[in-house]
């Protein structure tokens, strides 16, 4: 038990970092990764184009289509075709033309510059990745990516931020031996990213003789089926002349929130809990999302700092959520000749100005610029572009807010008026350079009676500074059911920073009919402790929602103290845990979490196959390695 102690100890203070792969390139061969295309009632979009020409046409040259391809001379940058060097400091890329293929040179796991097979490219409008195959078999991002537009290559090797106190601005320098170095699990492709750049994914575990995470998938990109559901009885129903009604979900059918599901499981950072999601299901019960919790990842009004995609800030959007927008109100997602598949140009205000027609008819009353002007176009105030990627990319902002200057918060994202008259990364080049003190004046004079910060925003932002009288806001705000459920969900996990006088009200908050709600309040009781808390985690084990459920296990184990003195608790968390790791097999940390639990309850062979699991995906997880040798010689 001392042993385990001081191994749980160890994890907690970081992963290890990943073991050296020899990673050399062999012969250019690219390992068969496609599905049949059918089975399950699936039949592929070539299925589609009978009867949906102009509709299979039009998403044959979308980003929905082409977001994960074989990399081919149409698809890579000049540069690469020319076997010239991508310098992306620290580190650069030298590529070649090898038999029908291309091979990248770049520094491997030996900390020397190595040759690795290029396959794919992935994304094509806010920058391109490219993967290289591993000797066996995995496939990594590599460290190299292209911003879109500019054709700048950079260096993005670790994805999250130092955290509060660093520089936001200079990426770190991540070593071979680093989690974050482009080779390890946190660059794995399968594990991190097929499921959303693929349709139909299905992840495969590696062998005993292997390490990380494979996959299959019926094919590259995402498909018709992957917003419309499995077809072949569809087809049926056209062909047979079947009577009653047609089984293909039509999503002018579905209420607003199953619309708005069905694309944020891709538009939206998250974790899965069950992906058993079918078209209709509430993506919020199978999947635990990022919230306003994080300066690395988005500030205290909803406004993304890095790539979180636009699920979180569209949901806490009053604009959408009030106004009852959709994706589709915007967007195309057969695909259009604008950018992001708009169904209008992104500058054409009747985006907005139909459902807002009063500003529309007098613009400049409104926006006190010319009518002309980018001044005057929706998008440039309340729908700014926002840097992420420490600069190297850009997002529109999807909170869809209100321009307000000076806002307080531990990080906050750049207002609309400082980012288009500073002349920032992509703005208007029609405007002047303003100072921040100049447009503030300007700002005060303009609109005197402008909304500040909404209630939720203030309370959030205040609890991320740490201010001590936060709690009674974060309450009022959890309390609120007409908030948008992430906002509530973001106060109840920010009510654990303050400890017993929050509980109550997070012990309430168990029983909340809101799912999202309910394990936000478990995560946060995970820090509490007492024979009452114990007992709202045995209920949370049992919940009809699987996310709670693995909300409620995890908690329990948090200290690991509790499921010690519990041993109920910690027996009803066991196959929670269990089924949680088998719902995404690539996350690592699943796995040695379930190892744990089963060392505590005295399951040695069960400790030791979900350790050796957790190794196959973090080979260089020394400690865990050294553990698993314990447990088989009964120490």
């Amino acid at each position: 038990m001392r042993m385990l102690l001081v191994l749980l100890l160890s994890l907690s203070l970081g992963f290890a970092a990943l073991a050296k792969d020899d990673g050399a390139s062999g012969t250019w061969e690219v390992a068969p990764r496609a599905l049949d295309g059918t089975g399950d009632g699936y039949v592929g979009d070539a299925a589609c184009v009978e009867c949906h020409k102009e509709a299979h046409a039009l998403w044959s040259t979308s980003s929905h289509a082409n977001t994960y391809m074989p990399v081919n001379e149409d698809n890579l940058p000049a540069e690469v075709v020319a076997e010239e060097v991508a310098k992306h400091p620290p580190g650069e890329s030298r590529f070649r033309k090898q038999g029908d293929g291309w091979q990248v040179q770049t520094i491997g796991d030996s900390g020397k510059p190595e040759w690795f097979d290029l396959t794919h490219v992935i994304g094509r409008m806010r920058v391109r990745m490219y993967l290289a195959q591993m000797d066996d078999g995995r496939l990594q991002v590599l460290p190299g990516k292209l911003e879109e537009p500019t054709g700048r290559w950079f260096d993005y090797t670790k994805l999250l931020f130092g955290g509060p106190g660093s520089d936001w601005d200079t990426p770190p320098i991540v070593g071979p031996k680093d989690g974050s170095f482009w080779t390890g699990p946190i660059r794995a492709w399968d594990a991190k990213c097929a499921r959303c750049h693929t349709s139909g994914h299905v992840g495969v575990a590696p062998q005993e003789d292997e390490i990380g995470l494979r996959g299959k998938q019926r094919r590259l990109g995402v498909d018709c089926e992957m917003c419309h559901g499995p077809s072949a009885e569809h087809i049926a129903h056209h062909r047979e002349k079947r009577q009653g009604i047609d089984p293909i979900t039509r999503w002018h059918t579905l209420a607003r929130s199953q619309q708005v599901s069905a694309c944020l499981r891709c538009h939206m950072e998250s974790e899965i809990d069950d992906p058993d999601f079918v078209l209709g299901d509430d993506i919020f019960e199978h999947v635990t999302p990022t919230l306003m919790l994080s300066p690395e990842r988005i500030d205290p009004y909803g406004r993304v700092l890095e790539l979180i995609y636009d699920g979180l800030p569209f949901s806490a959007s009053r604009c959408a959520e009030e106004g009852g927008l959709t994706c589709v109100t915007c967007h195309d997602p057969h695909g259009s000749g604008h950018r992001s598949q708009m169904k209008l140009p992104a500058d054409d205000d009747r985006m907005c100005t139909t459902c807002h027609e009063e500003i529309g008819a007098e613009i400049e009353k409104h926006t006190h610029h010319p009518a002309d002007s980018s001044g005057s176009r929706c998008v440039a105030c309340h729908m700014p572009f926002l840097k992420i990627e420490r600069g190297h990319g850009v997002v529109a902002d999807h909170s869809i807010s209100i321009p307000r200057i000076g806002l307080p918060g531990d990080r906050v994202a750049q207002d609309a008026c400082t980012w288009c008259h500073s002349n920032d990364v992509w703005a208007p080049d029609d405007v002047r350079m303003i100072d921040t003190p100049a447009l503030k004046t300007a700002y005060d004079e303009w609109w005197p009676e402008a909304r500040g910060p909404d209630a939720w925003m203030q309370a959030l932002a205040n609890a991320r500074l740490g201010k001590e009288d936060a709690a009674p806001p974060l309450v009022a705000v959890t309390r609120d059911t007409s908030m948008p459920r992430v906002v509530r969900a973001s106060a109840a996990r920010l009510l654990s920073r303050y400890g017993k006088d929050a509980s109550l009200a997070l012990m309430m908050l168990t029983g909340d009919d809101d799912s999202l709600v309910r394990r936000s309040a478990f995560t946060a009781l995970g820090a509490t402790s007492g024979d009452a808390i114990d007992r709202l985690l045995m209920r949370g084990l049992k919940d009809p929602v699987a996310s709670v459920r693995a909300a409620s296990a995890i908690a329990a184990l948090e200290g690991w103290t509790r499921v010690q003195k519990n041993r109920a608790l910690l027996e009803a968390a066991l196959p929670v845990l269990q089924a949680h790791a088998e719902a995404d097999p690539g996350q690592e940390d699943r796995w040695f979490r379930l190892g744990a639990a089963r060392q505590l309850a005295g399951d040695v062979k069960g400790a030791i196959e979900a350790y050796e699991r957790y190794v196959r995906l973090y080979p260089a997880a020394t400690i865990v390695q050294q553990q698993i040798e314990n447990l088989r010689k009964g120490r």
